[in-house]
């Protein structure tokens, strides 16, 4: 009971968003970090158009990007948990990547979770649906010690939020995350009855064929 009561007081809905989206963060860091799995990092729901930097477990550079992983008691080059990140930043350093970063997704979804480290005022999550935004998050809302990390979660309120791809941001030093997931929209009742009934069709096809 009171671990249900801890994890209430530390998920709030964040209001004056750029639209209705409803955001959840866990800002105790132990806590969020028990909502990931290390060895599923870098897994993605889909494909990048414009790919960040991807960091390779134990790495860091100062005053660039710094793990999600990584706290401020082990704030010591070289001592993070060995868990890969992506980060999308300024300067030489990403030369080789983009800056936004933009995910396809490879389903329409209606929410979508990740582990956002060190948020600030200087990084922005955008949801698009076709191109367009329908959601804008900032990273300078959620109340996160500058060297640790939130697990957030953004769902749509309706519909017209639902989305197919991400864009991640940054205009100063870096926009560091990791353990990307989202939930799917789910096919509608009618959708699945059509799918039946084309199915079947395809059967009666084969068998008249033979």
């Amino acid at each position: 009971m009171i671990r249900k009561t801890f994890l209430a007081a530390i998920m709030v809905a964040l209001p004056g968003l750029a639209s209705a989206a409803t955001v959840t963060e866990i800002n105790d860091y132990a806590t969020a970090l028990g909502q990931v799995d290390p060895s599923e990092s870098l897994v993605l729901p889909g494909t990048w158009t414009a790919a960040p930097l991807t960091i390779s477990p134990d790495a860091s550079l100062s005053g660039q990007y710094r793990s999600p992983y990584e706290t401020a008691s082990t704030a010591v080059p070289g001592i993070e948990a060995a868990a890969g990140y992506f980060s999308v930043g300024i300067g030489p350093t990403y030369s080789t990547s983009s800056n936004p970063a933009i995910l396809a997704l490879n389903s329409l979804s209606k929410s979508v979770s990740l582990l956002w480290g060190s948020p600030d005022s200087y990084n922005t999550l955008d949801l698009l649906n076709g191109g367009s935004v329908v959601a804008t998050i900032l990273g300078g809302q959620f109340n996160v010690p500058g060297l640790e990390a939130s697990f957030v979660t953004i769902t749509a309120d309706n519909a017209g939020e639902y989305f197919d791809g991400i864009r991640f941001t940054s205009t100063q030093n870096a926009f560091e995350f990791s353990n990307v997931t989202v939930a799917a929209v789910p096919l509608p009742a009618g959708g699945l009855l059509l799918l039946g009934g084309l199915g079947a069709l395809a059967g009666l096809r084969r068998k008249t064929k033979k």
